[in-house]
């Protein structure tokens, strides 16, 4: 068979063949479907004897296409999950994990060491800076500690989708080209919503809301004030001013997240700036070659944001050092979405295997699950600030 054609029919291997399966298979398989999304009547009558659905004399006792079509199915929903539009990842970076306990991360106890005194005195020397070893002298024991993802953890989530035998029967070209959009589109909001609502619950503490203070250039900032230039740059001295056991955050930069629809509002505050005191009153200028707020790099709107809430957390992958802020974890080796057929239908009286499209025994439905495992990890909350915007 050839390597492509293989290559392309298991995704690069994302897609394990089930068993009974083999590539020829699926290309037989396959033909069919692409003749059902095109309509093909012949196309349909053969998926549906396939299914187990009599025709005049024939009775048909099932066989091993509902695997294949299930396969293929997989594959689909494979590919559109993976080239789906985002705009979580735009500002959340993902983490995969093996298993699904709150994962870890081992660092240096630097309040833990054992063994001989540090034979230098050092009195300004940051702790977490290698002591000096003189000639001769045994070196201090610094011991492992273990730092717990403070909230979340992956979980599996999905559903089943039930096909009754008469949907098969009548409306299967429909079905057939719909189905790993269906189970697709399902499984995005699940992954969505743990990055979104995971991300919002995290921040959204006392000690993350926007203060009120007075910025360089001398604007007051109140309390959970509404989205401004004022209010980005106090979010931007807040987040940077943050300690994490008494050191200050490292970041490189940052990102805001505002509601759906007020993106162009966020852009306009970060790349322009009032000027009072003119002449003819207060005007806008740009500043191409400085931004004060550069440190804000981006704008990502979220539906779980609303009204006038917004967020200033750190971009992905933007925070430096041994710390983490947050992340969407996935499971490692099943970082896809997952689809399997339901096969417990009984045989026909006298012996033969029912089809499981064409029907389980008690319902004469049948189903395929799809299944995803993520989850919203978050580490130290200090790193953000967020601001309900009422001004409170």
């Amino acid at each position: 068979m050839d390597k492509a054609l293989e290559e392309k029919l298991t995704n690069g291997g994302r897609v394990p063949l089930p068993v009974g399966v083999n590539v020829s298979k699926l290309v037989a398989a396959d033909k069919i479907v692409e003749g059902i999304r095109k309509g093909d009547p012949m196309a349909i009558a053969e998926f549906k004897r396939h299914m187990g659905v009599r025709f005049g004399e024939t009775l048909t006792t099932g066989d091993d296409f509902i695997f294949a079509f299930s396969q293929l199915t997989a594959l689909a929903v494979d590919t559109q999950f993976a080239e789906a539009d985002r705009t979580w990842n735009q500002a959340i970076a993902t983490e995969t994990v093996s298993s699904f306990e709150a994962p870890k991360v081992y660092s240096i106890d630097y309040d833990s060491v054992t063994g001989f005194a540090r034979p230098v005195s050092e009195p300004n020397k940051p702790d977490n800076v290698a002591p000096i070893v003189p000639e001769g002298s045994p070196y201090p024991i610094f011991n492992l500690g273990a730092e717990a993802a403070q909230a979340g953890a992956i979980h599996k989530a999905g559903g089943r989708f039930n096909l009754s035998f008469e949907k098969i029967v009548s409306d299967a070209g429909t079905i057939v080209p719909q189905l790993p959009r269906i189970i697709t589109e399902f499984l995005l909001d699940r992954e969505e919503y743990d990055a979104w609502q995971g991300l919002l619950d995290f921040i959204d503490v006392p000690a993350n809301h926007l203060g009120a203070t007075t910025t360089l250039d001398g604007q007051t900032v109140v309390t959970d004030a509404p989205i401004s230039r004022a209010a980005l740059a106090a979010a931007l001295t807040q987040a940077r001013n943050a300690e994490i056991d008494g050191r200050k955050v490292r970041v490189g930069s940052y990102q805001v997240i505002v509601p759906v629809g007020s993106a162009e509002i966020a852009q306009f505050y970060l790349n322009n700036y009032r000027v009072d005191g003119a002449v003819d009153g207060s005007f806008n200028v740009s500043f191409p070659g400085f931004n004060p707020l550069s440190g804000i790099t981006g704008v990502v709107e979220s539906e779980y944001f609303t009204g006038t809430q917004w967020a200033l957390i750190p971009a992905p992958n933007a925070v430096r050092g041994n710390k983490k802020f947050y992340n969407l974890g996935r499971l490692l080796g099943h970082e896809g979405p997952e689809v399997r057929v339901q096969n417990v239908t009984g045989n026909y009286a006298g012996g033969g295997a029912v089809s499981p499209f064409e029907g389980s025994f008690e319902t004469d439905s049948a189903a395929m699950r799809g299944r995803v495992i993520c989850g919203g990890l978050g580490w130290n909350s200090e790193y953000a600030v967020i601001s309900d915007g009422d001004g409170s």
